[in-house]
């Protein structure tokens, strides 16, 4: 009997320590935790989007918001609000007569034009179809079509100065020479230190008379809110005789 119970009992001691040798094997398998798993799926735009400024061919996108306000871009100056705007600087160092942007957020691409960009300066560009600001971040700029100055832009300051007053623009000749044929000053209106808009709006005179000058009114006109940013003349002074 003795040796019965001593052989059960090392039969029990055997399959206790077989059981626990083999649930030790089984918990060098660590169980996966979410912070253990590699999350292989692309990435969304939102969680690409790099750091403004992004830039593009010299052009540095700095900010895309809600703009509300009137809507400059197509002259109507209709009172819109919660329109996609992005600030872009040109850092190119030459002057830009035309440029289009496309820039990718997270809720699809915007666009927006602007003309007339000098260098350095910065302009508020609204949506060309007055879309919506989703609040998603810019994730990418391109340009999609730049148009240089042939010539850089000039007030020619030898020529004529210029004054604003209110809703009016005064040219004034300042030779003893004719300038013939159309002379348009182009500006483009102000926020704070940006350009608004892309647009640029433009006054027209026509002959000029030596020593004469000329007054013409225009709603966009404002000396507390626009920059005279250069004269373009059919007959350049240089070339009047």
């Amino acid at each position: 009997m003795k040796q019965l119970l001593s052989l059960l009992l090392a039969l029990t001691v055997a399959l206790t320590l077989f059981g626990a040798a083999g649930c030790q094997t089984g918990n060098n398998k660590k169980t996966a935790t979410p912070s253990d798993v590699t999350d292989e799926s692309a990435a969304s735009p939102e969680d690409a989007a790099e750091e403004l400024p992004l830039e593009a061919q010299g052009f540095a996108l700095s900010d895309v918001y809600a703009y509300s306000g009137p809507y400059v871009e197509d002259g109507s100056n209709e009172e819109v609000a919660n329109v996609a705007a992005v600030r872009v600087e040109n850092r190119t160092g030459q002057p830009v007569r035309y440029v289009e942007f496309s820039v990718s957020t997270g809720a699809g691409a915007l666009h927006f034009t602007c003309t007339t960009l000098l260098p350095g300066r910065t302009a508020v560009l609204l949506e060309t179809d007055r879309a919506s600001f989703t609040g998603s971040a810019a994730y990418g700029v391109r340009a999609d079509s730049i148009v240089w100055f042939d010539d850089p832009p000039t007030l020619y300051p030898d020529t004529f100065s210029l004054s604003v007053s209110g809703h009016v623009m005064t040219l004034r000749n300042l030779t003893s020479r004719a300038v013939p044929g159309e002379i348009y000053v182009y500006f483009k209106r102000t926020q704070g230190k940006d350009y608004l808009g892309g647009i640029t709006y433009r006054v027209r005179f026509a002959d000029l008379a030596a020593g004469a000058e000329a007054s013409v009114s225009s709603q966009n006109l404002s000396v507390n809110d626009c920059d005279i940013i250069f004269i373009g003349c059919e007959n350049p002074p240089e070339a009047a005789q």
